[in-house]
């Protein structure tokens, strides 16, 4: 009988939690308790071409072109994501290479830039893909 005597359990180690926030420090302009992030907003083209409003309700607009004369299509936007380094943004375009982005600089509470940048399906747009 092994009375008395403790068994051992085997060692596990803990994972750090995953988080894309980083603490680095905000230039002058950046309001106290904000964060500056960069807002990447993502456009899917369609197959549907772009349409004047027409002149009379009930029939089709003219097709929008652009200068040179190429037929624009209909735009969806995303979900905006949010990162805060440049190296984020490039791997962002990598894993999305054919759509429009359109990015901005804004100021975000500190708690509130922690919530977009550590949300599951942000940081799902910023983990870098093996080409395959």
């Amino acid at each position: 009988m092994t009375e008395g005597l403790a068994e051992a359990v085997e060692p596990t180690t803990t994972e750090a939690p995953k988080t894309m926030y980083r603490e680095v420090e905000q230039d002058e302009n950046v309001a106290r308790g904000c964060v500056k992030v960069t807002e990447i907003i993502a456009y899917d083209a369609t197959k549907e071409p772009r349409r004047y409003t027409p002149e009379k309700p009930g029939i089709k607009g003219e097709i929008r072109k652009d200068r040179d004369g190429n037929i624009l299509y209909v735009e969806v936007p995303r979900k905006p994501c949010f990162c805060q380094t440049k190296e984020q943004e490039a791997v962002f375009a990598e894993n999305n290479p054919d759509v429009r982005t359109e990015t901005f600089e804004i100021q975000l509470l500190k708690s509130t830039a922690i919530k977009y940048l550590d949300d599951p399906e942000n940081m799902k747009q910023f983990e870098k893909k093996e080409n395959k």
